[in-house]
């Protein structure tokens, strides 16, 4: 009787993976067919078909046309997993593309240039022509400072599903994300700082960016954070929580310092020595 393939790490490949438990009821229902898995090695957390798990052995020769099946299988459920879930079409926050939203894209709008990307995602007729494309629109979006696009590829970077794995371009992406202030890409970053993928493994750096993630109401973002600070030395915790503030007091400057610009600039008001 064959046996099911191993469930490898989709962060770094380690077949060292255990079932975890689902999140929500939402995300379960959300993804069907599917089943959460941690990884043993690195921590990852992620999404995949079932199959056998915490061990090292080999795929038979006998299921070697089922795993092939099964590849095309994780290659549509990640993509969707990235994406939000199958239901991403019915979703009222991305409506239907229309020829509107191309031209906008077009032209530069980041908003629309992310929608083309995630229905080039979703087209699953045109295969690997559609992911390559969408790669290609995230790209546009992100250098235009569009956070979801961000995100979106540097978990496809990350992943290397659509598109080859590259931990430094995934560290770049979800980097940015982070220091534009979006909680999800200061969860997906803390995340690689824990794992070390794509740059220095930091439990410290870790916690700095799970806890600003958290303060931003973001639940992930605080049972990372709390499940890392098991880890940290008390003075280690102490320097993470002092970091975690400074990101604050840089943003509190910049908005006096925006608040005084404007209030200088402000018509009828004196701008000059003598005045």
């Amino acid at each position: 009787m064959s046996t099911p393939p191993v469930i490898a790490c989709t962060a770094c490949g380690s077949g060292e993976t255990r079932l975890s438990r689902w999140r929500s009821h939402e995300e379960r229902i959300d993804n069907p067919g599917l089943h959460p898995y941690r990884c043993n090695h690195c921590g990852h957390r992620f999404l995949a078909p079932g199959g056998t798990h915490g061990g090292r052995r080999r795929w038979p020769i006998a299921v070697a046309a089922a795993s092939v099946m099964l590849l095309f299988a994780v290659v549509g459920a990640s993509l969707f997993v990235v994406l939000g879930g199958e239901h991403a079409h019915d979703d009222p926050a991305h409506p239907p593309l229309t020829a509107p939203t191309l031209e906008a894209a077009r032209q530069g709008d980041p908003d629309a240039q992310f929608r083309v990307a995630r229905a080039a995602l979703l087209d699953p007729e045109r295969g690997m022509e559609a992911t390559r494309e969408a790669v290609d629109w995230l790209r546009r979006a992100a250098e235009n400072g569009h956070t979801g696009a961000m995100i979106h590829l540097g978990k496809l970077y990350k992943s290397g599903v659509g598109t080859p794995q590259n931990y430094e371009l995934a560290a770049h992406w979800l980097g940015a994300a982070a220091r534009a202030g979006d909680a999800e890409g200061m969860v997906e970053f803390g995340r690689l700082h824990r794992s070390g993928i794509g740059v220095e493994q930091d439990a410290m750096q870790a916690y700095v960016w799970f806890n600003r993630a958290a303060a931003a109401l973001n639940l992930d973002g605080a049972q990372e954070r709390d499940s890392i600070s098991l880890k940290l030395a008390p003075e280690d915790l102490k320097r993470a929580q002092a970091l975690s503030l400074e990101h604050e007091t840089d943003n509190a400057a910049d908005r006096a310092t925006g608040a005084a610009a404007e209030t200088a600039a402000a018509p009828g008001m004196s701008t000059g020595p003598g005045e």
